[in-house]
């Protein structure tokens, strides 16, 4: 099921200009959802301050998946990530009940 040499396109912004101890407690929470599922995703980390977030809207810390959805919650992205890796077929739902048994254990 899984999309041969493609995966999941993750940009984090945040604001990189700041001190890093403004933004490293949502990296690393980010890195917390995105761990058990690293091997269908490709993410980069982005500057809050750059034109392309300005173009983008972006005004405050957030993960945007594919450049189509913004998820400005670890919460969220939590909750979304699976799904979304299901709905453009990265994984299926027996993967997604793998990798969630093994984090529970």
């Amino acid at each position: 099921m899984s999309k041969k040499g493609k995966k999941l396109k993750v940009d984090i912004y945040v604001p990189l200009q700041v001190c890093a101890c403004e933004w490293e407690n949502f990296m690393n929470r980010v890195f917390e959802a995105l761990t058990p599922y690293i091997k269908f995703i490709n993410h980069d980390t982005k500057s809050l301050h750059s034109e392309k977030a300005a173009d983008m809207k972006l005004f405050q810390k957030c993960v945007i998946i594919d450049d189509e959805e913004k998820i400005s919650s670890v919460h969220l992205l939590k909750k979304r990530l699976p799904n979304i890796l299901k709905e453009k077929g990265f994984i299926n739902e027996k993967t997604i009940s793998k990798i969630q048994s093994r984090e529970a254990s």
